[in-house]
């Protein structure tokens, strides 16, 4: 094999080197002149013809010594009279840069003559001159007669206009010794001069030589036309293959210099173009031919050509492109050597990376390494003639170099597209071959779960019948969505096996006359039992006069459940209408409902296999995608058709027809076990499930009623309390409204709002440990698990869960939220122990001070002492909650102590409506009175007073304690709450607990010499949302 391969390969490059010559040839023969050139020069500014014979040495080209006349326009008269000698012998063609005069290089703009004598000239026969384009105006005299003029040659800036345009001149030579006198002015281009050498030639030999050069522009400019308009459609039609639109953009790039280069012969053609148009061309062509390439090999060999030298490429051709635009002309011009040099820098670089491609046997890299050297040998041998570092007789072959490679280039991309003809046939047979594969996988596997399937659900019923004795309800529950999900299950295989059927035309359908009402309504019977007849009304409008259809009872009764069904799906609330009428020898039914309809864009796509139009209502209702393709070919089965008419927001109405029959159907009821089977399968609508037990309360969150149960009962095995709920609101309602949830279970694909958005809404007031969640989810790719994770989960489990793994993780959990709770325990009794010695050093001398004057007051005092240490050290009782008058009492003992210490200088307001009767965090008002004391009043000169508020509130009730003491600077009200202040524990501990339990803390306004209010909420029944403290 590797030897075939191998040979093919060398046949190959044997046909492409082929190939390439006959284009050469092809070009050459078509373009060669047959035209010879005399090797005749002139010498000294004098040219001797009298060994020049027309016939036999071809023509003249008049390169060599001419007389140069610097910043003077001499005539023939001028010369005659008093030549003033010539400043230089100057070697044309050529730049007058390069001239040197007094040791000095001659500038860019300026003016001069140009004379070459003529000898020994036959003055009987013509001659015809062929004259290029001169920097950048002259006029042509032969002795004093003007024969040719391009622009206007002048002295001055103001007076001169440039133009290129080629001329061919005949005349009688006047005598047989004779001058040429070219004056040549420019004031524009940053060289000037005789650029190119004029030929001189027999008329007839001259006419010959323009008509090939034409031909060859011709030639050129309609190859690149043709290959360009070729390739531009091919780009259209497969736009994600750039290739073609970058060879289109060489083909114009090569048409573009074909007109405007060399020279010139197309310009007879277009008349019309400008000086400054041909100059634009020329340079922008110049700078993007190399880019277009490197973008052409970008695409054929990515990984060889980078994509950040192709930017560079770009970059450069931008700058060339912006520089000739808004620069002027003799700027740009004057650094053509900076430019040019790039160019050449980025096609060695692009030859180098096709050259590596050609080694690392890159596909068709031989035919563009190919056409490359040809367009880049023949685009150095014209900058090298633009340079005059060689001779320009033979012509400009950059453009010849580019249609080599455009035709080269042609082929490799006709052979891309060929190759990729040849590879899309192939994957289209070996995909029809893996859909036949898929088919019978399908079928197999299908045919081989019916028999477990129906021993399930034979024993199943059986057992519920009472086959093994009297099973009790929870058994009996158990038992019964055992069975719906085996009947669920033999459902979508049996619409795998009825695909599949269909698909291959190998179903069988047993067909007989039916009465197409009695099939209706036994249909819309089934689903009035199993919906809710007070959101959706389903009717029939079908007439008792329409005649019988001939159908296969099953499949027409399948075909009825599905339409109805999916209307039912898409109708939350609203009417389902069905309708039938004759249409000639069909029979036209209509499933009509009100529901959101189907947009424009889905309508040609929802009768197609696995289509749905609504993923989440897929997720609600289940389903695979299979039944309306299903129904749209078991319609067709019969002869008739289907088609679908929505209005989104409006509902949607499904038309299909059967033939009619006039054979009558049979009298009996029309009695389908099928539509019971198929009823049997469809969700029931999942309410709240509560399992009662001792242990910790698990919240189980699922859109499926089958998961719900089973978790529950898998939960209920080690002695967890549960409560199941279908959908991601009733789970928000749940968490608000029952404290006592110490970890929830929660599906990640549910209707309307995911597991991700249910957990997200949890994570905004239950953190990780106050209420862990453990989310079980069918997709286990990295990325969905880490959205889990980003979402708030603490832990995942992949669907199907194992019993053991699923025990496990819960426990885990639940014993963390445990340990939490008894954390925040621990840290109710460290805030007991917070009283500090010298206040019990103080209340003690406060006491003995009183035994000596008022001993009943010590008394008094004693006593609230004692039942306030009482409470403070109750480290028995560490509940999260205690009932508000409890804390009410302490506070009171405490304020007794301390206006037994501060005499008249404290003053206590209560403002408490008697009728308020919740529960609230132990030690959450009696601290705040604390810190107003200690940290508001004792240093406060005067009278100090504090405030005590408990008042209901519209989102529950309120407690405020304020005080008029020295108030809290600005500064460190920002730092009460940061973990690194020491000094306010007390209050940061509060805040703490209060956002934990209610989502939103401590509430404190403060103003330096007025005082302090700090205050918060107990919401009822619930949490706040809004989490934070206002200060």
């Amino acid at each position: 094999m590797n030897i075939i391969a191998s040979a093919k390969k060398v046949l190959f490059a044997i046909t492409s080197i082929l190939l390439v010559f006959a284009i050469c040839l092809a070009v050459i023969e078509f373009t060669d002149t047959n035209t010879k050139f005399s090797s005749l020069s002139p010498r000294n500014g004098t040219l001797d013809l009298s060994e020049w014979n027309p016939e036999k040495d071809g023509l003249l080209n008049l390169s060599g010594e001419w007389d140069f006349y610097w910043h003077i326009f001499l005539s023939y008269d001028n010369l005659r009279d008093l030549d003033p000698g010539a400043d230089v012998k100057a070697k044309v063609p050529s730049v007058w840069n390069k001239y040197q005069i007094d040791d000095h290089s001659l500038p860019g703009f300026g003016y001069a003559t140009y004379r070459l004598k003529i000898t020994n000239a036959q003055t009987d026969t013509p001659i015809t001159f062929r004259i290029p384009t001169m920097s950048t105006a002259y006029s042509m005299y032969v002795n004093e007669k003007l024969v040719a003029s391009n622009g206007v040659a002048a002295t001055n800036k103001e007076h001169f206009r440039p133009e290129y345009k080629p001329r061919n001149v005949s005349i009688l030579p006047p005598a047989s010794q004779f001058d040429i006198i070219v004056q040549v002015s420019n004031f524009i281009y940053a060289r000037g001069g005789m650029w190119y050498p004029i030929n001189m030639g027999t008329p007839e030999q001259m006419q010959e030589f323009n008509k090939h050069i034409v031909y060859r522009d011709i030639f050129l400019f309609s190859s690149c036309f043709i290959l360009g308009l070729y390739y531009l459609s091919i780009f259209m039609l497969r736009r994600e293959d750039k290739s073609s639109l970058y060879f289109v953009f060489m083909c114009l790039i090569v048409m573009g210099r074909t007109v405007i280069h060399g020279d010139y012969a197309v310009y007879t053609l277009i008349p019309f173009v400008s000086f400054g148009a041909i100059v634009l061309i020329n340079y922008i062509t110049l700078a993007w031919f190399p880019t277009t390439f490197a973008l052409l090999l970008n695409e054929l060999f990515p990984k060889e050509m980078p994509k950040k030298m192709v930017r560079v490429t770009v970059i450069y051709s931008l700058a060339m492109t912006l520089i000739t635009l808004l620069a002027p002309l003799h700027f740009y011009t004057n650094y053509t050597y900076i430019f040019l040099s790039l160019a050449i820098l980025i096609a060695l670089y692009t030859l180098v990376v096709t050259g590596i491609a050609f080694i690392k046997r890159r596909q068709n890299s031989s035919i563009v390494l190919l056409g490359a050297l040809a367009m880049i040998a023949g685009a150095v041998y014209d900058i090298l003639c633009y340079y005059r570092v060689i001779a320009h007789n033979v012509g400009e072959l950059s453009s010849f170099g580019f249609v080599v490679f455009l035709f080269l280039q042609s082929f490799v991309l006709a052979r891309r597209f060929a190759q990729a003809f040849t590879s899309v046939k192939d994957l289209s047979r070996r995909l029809l071959e893996m859909d036949k594969l898929k088919d019978e996988f399908l079928a197999n596997t299908s045919h081989e779960l019916r028999t477990p399937l129906n021993g399930i659900l034979g024993i199943t019923e059986a057992v519920l019948r009472g086959s093994e004795g009297n099973l009790n309800e929870g058994q009996r529950q158990s038992l019964s969505m055992i069975a719906l999900s085996s009947r669920r299950l033999a459902n979508l295989v049996n619409d795998i096996l009825d695909h599949s059927r269909l698909k291959h035309s190998d179903i069988k359908l047993n067909l007989k006359p039916l009465s197409i009402k009695g099939i209706v309504e036994t249909t819309i019977h089934v689903f009035r039992q199993l919906n809710n007849p007070a959101k959706i009304a389903i009717s029939s409008v079908v007439s008792n006069d329409l005649p019988p259809v001939l159908a296969d009872e099953n499949r027409l009764a399948q075909i009825m459940y599905n339409l109805i069904g999916n209307a039912v799906k898409f109708t939350t609330q609203g009417d389902i209408k069905v309708t039938a009428r004759e249409a000639g020898e069909m029979l036209e039914v209509c499933v009509e409902d009100t529901g959101q309809g189907i947009p424009k864009e889905k309508l040609t796509d929802i009768f197609k296999s696995f289509e749905q139009v609504d993923a989440s209502i897929t997720r609600k209702h289940g389903g695979t995608g299979l039944g309306l393709s299903i129904t749209k070919q078991l319609v067709e089965s019969h002869g008739g058709r289907i088609w679908v008419k929505s209005t989104p927001g409006k509902g949607a109405k499904f038309y299909f027809t059967l033939p009619i029959t006039r054979s009558q159907p049979d009298e009996n009821d029309t009695n389908l076990p099928v539509l019971y089977e198929l009823a049997a399968t469809m969700d029931k609508q999942i309410g709240n499930i509560r399992a009662s037990s001792t242990g910790a309360h698990i919240l189980i969150v699922d859109d499926e009623i089958l998961n719900l149960q089973s978790a529950a009962a898998i939960l209920k095995t080690d002695g967890y309390s549960t409560m199941a709920v279908g959908s991601g609101s009733a789970a928000l309602e749940e968490i608000r409204s029952n404290k006592d949830i110490s970890l929830v279970i929660l599906d990640v694909m549910m209707p309307e709002m995911s597991g991700y958005e249910v957990c997200r809404r949890i994570r905004d007031y239950k953190s990780h440990y106050d209420l862990p969640v453990l989310m079980l989810t069918a997709k286990t790719r990295t990325e969905d698990i880490v959205l889990g994770f980003e979402a708030g989960a603490n832990d995942y489990l992949p669907k199907p869960v194992e019993v053991a793994e699923l025990l496990a993780r819960v426990k885990t959990l639940v014993n963390l939220k445990i340990a939490v709770d008894k954390a925040r325990a621990a840290e109710v009794a460290f805030l007991q122990a917070q009283i500090k010695p010298h206040f019990l050093f103080n209340v003690l001398n406060t006491i003995s001070s009183f035994c000596d004057t008022d001993p009943e007051k010590a008394g008094v005092l004693i006593n609230e002492l004692a039942n306030y240490l009482r409470q403070s050290f109750d480290f028995k009782n560490l509940d999260m909650f205690v009932p508000l008058v409890k804390e009410i009492s302490l506070v009171n003992s405490y304020l007794e102590i301390e206006k037994a210490r501060f005499g008249e200088e404290l003053t206590v307001e209560f403002n408490i409506d008697h009728n308020v009767h919740t529960d609230i965090p132990p030690l959450s008002i009696q601290p705040l009175v604390e810190n107003a004391i200690r940290h508001g009043l004792r240093k406060k000169s005067g009278r100090g007073t504090v405030s005590i508020s408990v008042q209901p509130a519209s989102e529950g009730v309120t407690v405020t304690v304020s005080d008029n003491g020295r108030g809290i600077p600005a500064n460190r009200l920002d730092k009460l709450f940061t973990p690194d202040n020491l000094t306010g524990v007390g209050l940061r501990n509060i805040d703490a607990r209060l956002k934990r339990l209610y989502g939103k803390g401590l509430s404190i306004r403060s103003e330096v010499g007025k005082g302090t209010i700090i205050s918060f909420t107990i919401p009822i029944g619930g949490v706040l949302l809004d989490s934070g403290h206002n200060s």
